[in-house]
């Protein structure tokens, strides 16, 4: 065999194996590629979902302790909130007692609309606090779309209950929040659309306040 054909030989064997590396190499890249998009892609959304909750979760919490108190408060009878600032209070007491109470209500309402619109698009995950999470907002909407709650005017449909929640939303450039009492109040008073939404529940927080019965001092 002659020199030539033994160089061509061996640069031909040469290029295969080069041919069979790099392929092997292009494929492993391709895999580690991939991989990393998806490490950076579960990193993204992990990121996406601390900073839903940690811009949510505080606000949420006041507003939901804020109506378990005041639904305590009320529970107490006679010496509950309504019994005490509505039935027996002054007129400015009464207003305020009625005002704010369902404020509280909808201040609650504003905080889940906000948490539901954030996370709608994102994956939330398989943590397990996430699920109880979320599972104990459908049971307190639950609560309140129950027919149970139909003779004393506090059912609240799901629709309602966003609807409600998104009236109550204030949008600060790219924030939002919820209006303040003071605004709560003053759309009551100018903006006909806007208080009929909760024109029940006002009505079902009146007529609770009433049936009260205060013993004899």
């Amino acid at each position: 065999m002659s020199t030539e054909l033994v160089v061509a030989s061996i640069s031909g064997a040469v290029a295969l194996v080069s041919v069979v590396i790099s392929a092997r190499a292009s494929r492993r890249q391709a895999l580690l590629t991939v991989g990393l998009d998806r490490q950076i892609a579960a990193l993204a959304r992990d990121a996406a979902r601390q900073d839903v909750m940690s811009r949510v979760r505080e606000p949420l919490l006041w507003a939901a302790y804020d109506l378990q108190s005041r639904i305590s408060n009320i529970a107490r009878s006679r010496f509950g909130f309504l019994t005490l600032y509505y039935k027996d209070g002054t007129p400015q007491e009464r207003e305020y007692a009625r005002r704010n109470t369902t404020y509280v209500i909808a201040e609650y309402f504003c905080w889940v609309e906000i948490l539901r619109r954030r996370v709608q698009f994102l994956d939330l995950g398989n943590r397990e606090d996430n699920r109880t999470v979320v599972d104990l907002l459908h049971e307190i909407s639950n609560r309140f779309s129950s027919d149970r709650n139909q003779g004393a005017g506090f059912r609240l449909f799901r629709g309602e209950q966003r609807t409600l929640g998104d009236l109550m939303i204030s949008q600060d450039g790219d924030e939002q929040g919820c209006i303040r009492y003071a605004e709560f109040c003053r759309r009551l008073d100018t903006d006909e659309e806007f208080g009929a939404w909760f024109a029940s529940l006002n009505e079902a927080i009146q007529k609770l306040g009433n049936e009260f019965y205060v013993e004899p001092r």
